[in-house]
């Protein structure tokens, strides 16, 4: 068992009032269980302490005496759905990393808060400030705020923070040395872009000292962020850092771009290549995908629809076109992907030129509807895609033990439609009720305490 999986074990072991005061049923209800068996209908689940105690047709599951029940006819039920690759703290302007000093947990549980409220139980932040990502896990695990359950890497090893030439260089010219310094050693927290200059065998040295960090998995940068043609860590380092990783037990994913970082990537050992759809100049070759498929490494991918892709610029339309082939020869050729959005909550107030939306993969709580309907265009089977959000994730961070099914023994997290996703996957968006570790979601109360999301343009006066 990974540390993923001891944490995932420990830390969701609690089971909030009235949840435990008696077992809670779902009745007549069509039910997904994303194992790749066929819909049961009339069907029941229950659930106690937290976890599913029994489902099936309804003729086949006794509901418990004393047992909350709650009539679902003609409603849909799915897991709870996962995201592989988000950051819940994404807002990189000057504006907001400057009034939300002090506060970054606080957006953080918001974009949980906003996952959780559109049927995302579970999110993989894989970048973000380690201090706050940590600080926010806890705070919703522990029971004192809803969100989704967050698993958390910290910093993408071998880059530096958000003041830098890896993410917004802009910074450096208006903010003091001191604050470019905190800002960009509260990500980082010794696993800057310093780690390049180093022998393998320090590189090993300093991921081992970052994994003994309360992180629940690593991911380090195989390709760079901007020059994303970039090799940006030898072999031996590479190779040295998933080493660190796996005696730690934790998983390890890397940053890809390009077809050389992939297998480099796969050489090391990783168990997630993070956005492997995006390689810009090049189709991912058969050889490499059969390569990928016998190493049962998982890919986080990024589908988009075709009307988000009529919006783009040239560059970024083909950057995504090619991310919709690469997708595509994926699933084709018995590679597992998981959906991912690279999503974080979405800026309400302009800056700098207006931004057309439609369908837009990065904003938290939309993105992975809009991932769904990209599946859905390029004829992914209905439930391959299902499998992609949910139970591929949960394999992929090896924590199908306990999540990704709706199946005896799991953690009861689960999503009441209105409508079957089979069919249409516009209806992962038709959602009647969130229910988290057995518990349902109030909905209508979320985010509890929006900091960003309700931020508004206020009038000339």
């Amino acid at each position: 068992m990974t540390r993923l999986s001891l944490l995932a074990g420990a830390a969701l072991s609690l089971c909030a009032g009235a949840a435990c005061a008696a077992p809670l049923a779902l009745t007549n209800v069509t039910i997904i269980d994303a194992t790749g068996r066929p819909p049961i209908e009339n069907g029941v689940i229950v659930m106690d302490n937290g976890r599913i105690t029994a489902v099936g047709k309804k003729a086949e599951v006794s509901v418990p005496r004393g047992a909350k029940v709650i009539d679902k006819t003609g409603k849909y039920v799915i897991p709870g759905l996962m995201d592989a690759n988000v950051h819940l703290y994404l807002n990189l302007d000057v504006d907001s990393m400057l009034r939300f000093r002090g506060r970054y947990s606080d957006v953080i549980v918001e974009g949980a808060q906003l996952a959780l409220k559109t049927g995302q139980t579970t999110v993989f932040d894989t970048w973000g400030p380690y201090p706050d990502l940590k600080a926010a896990r806890d705070q919703i695990n522990s029971g004192k705020t809803p969100g989704a359950r967050i698993f958390f890497a910290g910093n993408i090893i071998g880059f530096d923070g958000p003041a830098s030439a890896d993410f917004s260089e802009k910074m450096q010219t208006v903010l003091h040395k001191d604050t470019i310094d905190y800002l960009n050693k509260r990500w980082t927290q010794g696993t800057d872009r310093a780690l390049l200059w180093d022998t393998s065998e320090e590189v090993g040295k300093k991921v081992a000292a970052y994994a003994k960090l309360d992180v629940d998995f690593l991911k380090y940068a195989a390709n760079g962020h901007k020059d994303m043609g970039f090799a940006y860590m030898s072999q031996r380092s590479q190779d040295a850092v998933v080493k660190a990783g796996h005696d730690a037990g934790k998983t390890v994913q890397s940053h890809v771009h390009s077809v050389e970082g992939i297998e480099s990537s796969l050489d090391a050992g990783v168990d997630i290549l993070t956005h492997c759809d995006i390689t810009p100049e090049r189709i991912i070759p058969p050889e490499l995908l059969r390569k990928m498929a016998q190493k049962g490494v998982y890919c986080s991918v990024l589908p988009t629809t075709k009307a988000h892709q009529d919006t783009l610029s040239k560059r970024a339309l083909h950057y995504q076109s090619q991310s919709m082939i690469n997708i595509r020869n994926m699933v084709d050729a018995g590679v597992s992907i998981m959906l991912s959005t690279d999503s974080g909550i979405t800026h309400p107030l302009p800056m700098g030129e207006p931004q057309l939306r439609v369908d837009s993969r990065t904003t938290l709580g939309e993105g992975h509807f809009a991932a769904l309907q990209g599946l859905e265009e390029i004829n992914v089977d209905p439930m391959t895609a299902l499998q992609t959000a949910t139970i591929n994730v949960a394999r992929g961070y090896k924590l199908d033990k306990d999540f990704g099914t709706l199946e005896r023994g799991k953690y009861a997290d689960m999503v009441v439609l209105d409508a079957d996703p089979l069919a249409w996957a516009g209806n992962y968006r038709a959602i009647n009720m969130v229910i988290k570790s057995g518990e349902v979601v109030d909905l209508a109360k979320l985010p509890t305490a929006p900091l960003i999301s309700n931020q508004k343009i206020m009038p000339h006066e």
